[in-house]
């Protein structure tokens, strides 16, 4: 594998993987404590090499442990891991980490990562919810992460059982983008029956977490990886939150992180749906498919279209075709009108209309009026 140098506040490090390996590793700093210490010393190296009574005055003191306890087969076993087609190593500092991550007041201090990182900078929609959902939470799941790999949007979960693995089956079944953000160590598939879909999104997607290799998952490691997966989505779509669901976590999380939060309603009768309900009484936005968490997100989503004007293929299909779907605005009034009105003039199918309105709403061209009709705004 390539290994890229790290250019940081003007200076390169020489030995990039191994430095922050070795720093990811190093037990005696909290992550903050070492953003700090990078951001002062510039470079990894420069931190491990400090003098001790430097660095102990630069973090006040507040050291975690007297001993760096990093294991030099642990090193090894992180750089044979690096040398292998696809895994990569994104430090905080680096280019190619997702700017979303960066507004975060704890971001990763680095990402082991499989697949195709370019993912890490198209739009994403997180979908988590119920390890068990019922048989209508596991369809409306696929349908609305389908719709919005269809799309071009990149849909986001944990891999876990459930709503998350159906999430991701249902985005890359057709070639969608779909990335799982782990809660281990990238050499462990947890859940281990998952191992095919680990496989497929590391061929087709991107596995990532700030775990280092031997970490394994726990009630700690969950959480902390909750906020990666909202933290690099525009929304998070909650499906079937029962009352003490960890599914709230990642809820929690968005909200704190000024990100959407978007909530599929269920029974009042059913306990499946409580937590999910109080999201709603929250403020939450009530969807129910593609088109209402594409209209929930149409600002951020918009503004991602507007900076990127020469889109790479996995981006947003609202970019592709832009002939053909403002050809059909000759068919919408600058008053509402029906989407049956609008398939009858067009003469196109009702699925290819959906997909052209959503997209033209996108682009700002169209709304969509009370009575659910749509306007010309062009």
């Amino acid at each position: 594998m390539q290994q890229d140098r790290f250019f940081i506040g003007g200076e390169t490090d020489k030995l990039p993987y191994e430095c922050w390996c070795r720093l990811i590793r190093d037990r005696r700093w909290s992550s903050s404590q070492k953003r700090d210490l990078i951001h002062y010393f510039k470079s990894p190296s420069r931190v491990l090499d400090a003098p001790v009574e430097q660095v102990r005055m630069l973090i006040a003191g507040r050291q975690r442990n007297l001993s760096s306890s990093i294991d030099k087969l642990s090193i090894q076993a992180d750089l044979s891991w690096l040398n292998r087609d696809n895994h990569h190593l994104i430090p905080f500092t680096d280019e190619r980490y997702p700017p979303l991550l960066l507004e975060l007041t704890d971001p990763p201090l680095a990402l082991f990562a499989i697949g195709n990182i370019g993912l890490l900078t198209e739009p994403q929609v997180a979908i988590v919810g119920s390890r068990r959902p019922t048989p209508v939470g596991e369809k409306i799941t696929r349908t609305i992460s389908h719709d919005l790999a269809e799309l071009g949007v990149v849909v986001t979960s944990g891999m876990a059982f459930g709503v998350d693995g159906a999430a991701h089956q249902a985005a890359i079944t057709n070639g969608g983008k779909s990335i799982a953000v782990l809660g281990n160590g990238l050499d462990t598939i947890y859940p281990s029956r998952h191992r095919a879909l680990y496989e497929n999104l590391a061929a087709g997607g991107l596995l990532i977490s700030e775990y280092p290799l031997g970490v394994k998952p726990s009630r700690y490691t969950f959480p902390q990886r909750n906020r990666i997966i909202s933290g690099l989505s525009f929304g998070v779509v909650i499906v079937e939150a029962a009352e003490r669901s960890g599914t709230l976590i990642t809820a929690r999380l968005a909200m704190e992180q000024n990100r959407e939060v978007m909530v599929v309603p269920g029974s009042a009768l059913s306990t499946q749906y409580y937590g999910s309900h109080q999201l709603l009484k929250q403020g939450a936005a009530l969807v129910s498919s593609a088109k209402d968490v594409i209209h929930c997100l149409s600002e951020p989503l918009s503004r991602f279209v507007q900076a990127n004007t020469s889109l790479t293929s996995t981006s947003l299909s609202i970019a592709s075709n832009t002939d053909a779907k403002h050809f059909l605005l000759k068919y919408i009034s600058t008053e509402s009108t029906s989407i049956d009105d609008i398939i009858l003039g067009s003469e196109l199918t009702s699925a290819e209309v959906s997909s052209m309105l959503l997209e033209l709403e996108l682009l700002g061209v169209v709304a969509i009026a009370d009575d659910g009709g749509y306007v010309n705004l062009s």
